[in-house]
């Protein structure tokens, strides 16, 4: 057997101590990850993964208003007093070109943030797709997929990311990978969804919008980030986390 590819439905399902060692993938495809991605694509010079509203406000503070623009929501909605919410839509190069972004969301940062005695974390959604997938087949050691969930329940639209980027990396093709069972649960899932289907991307729009998360966005008016979220491989950036300095910056691919 090769490396472990383990795919966990939820952070609080994957202890320290688990990951230690490893490369972790956060995955919050509605909306963080997309989002965080976005951000970087569009020119954000890093961004700081923030665990409540307070923290965010205190890199301000530090930086200055100037440099720092505050992200982010709780329940879907932007913060109040924040410049932005969690839609990728929102960051433009316009607006976050050269810009520090300060970051927090009520599950993708938390998930980034139970992950740090991972050795490397990297954030990863359709988005970016092929540049994950690329960047990991370079890796050495386990691989750990950390589905970020909502409010503490698993949701499709993360294990269907993890079962993509398992697909890529060739499992169930080969004898390379060591997989938990919810890898062969997500590579499920992502097979049925997008097998016989003319339009990978179409496809899983429509399950999007089908889970909890894609449910919740409904509701509240955001159609159109599931649609910018179910895009494949449109980002070439890869947002990789520094201990160093606590931020997350782009990285490419190996």
């Amino acid at each position: 057997m090769g490396r472990k590819l383990s795919v966990h439905l939820l952070p609080d399902l994957c202890p320290p101590e688990i990951l230690r060692g490893g490369t972790a993938v956060v995955i919050d495809v509605l909306r963080a990850s997309s989002t965080i991605v976005t951000a970087l694509q569009n020119g954000a010079i890093a961004v700081s993964p923030c665990g409540s509203p307070e923290e965010a406000e205190s890199i301000r503070e530090q930086y200055g208003a100037d440099q720092v623009l505050l992200g982010g929501e709780r329940g879907g909605v932007r913060i109040e007093g924040f410049d932005l919410g969690n839609s990728p839509a929102e960051y433009t190069r316009e607006v976050i070109a050269g810009r520090l972004l300060a970051f927090t969301t009520t599950n993708g940062t938390r998930a980034l943030l139970r992950s740090l005695s991972s050795r490397s974390i990297l954030i990863g959604c359709f988005l970016n797709l092929s540049a994950i997938v690329q960047r990991l087949r370079g890796e050495t050691g386990d691989l750990h997929l950390v589905c970020a969930g909502t409010d503490g329940v698993v949701t499709g639209e993360d294990v269907l990311f993890a079962g993509a980027v398992a697909t890529e990396l060739g499992y169930g093709s080969a004898d390379d990978w060591e997989p938990n069972d919810c890898t062969e649960m997500s590579v499920r899932l992502y097979r049925s969804v997008v097998d016989g289907s003319p339009d990978c991307c179409d496809a899983v729009q429509q399950f999007l919008r089908e889970t909890r998360g894609g449910r919740n966005l409904l509701s509240l008016g955001f159609d159109a980030d599931i649609r910018l979220c179910s895009q494949f491989s449109e980002a070439d950036v890869i947002p990789e986390f520094d201990a160093q300095d606590g931020q997350l910056k782009s990285a490419g691919r190996d």
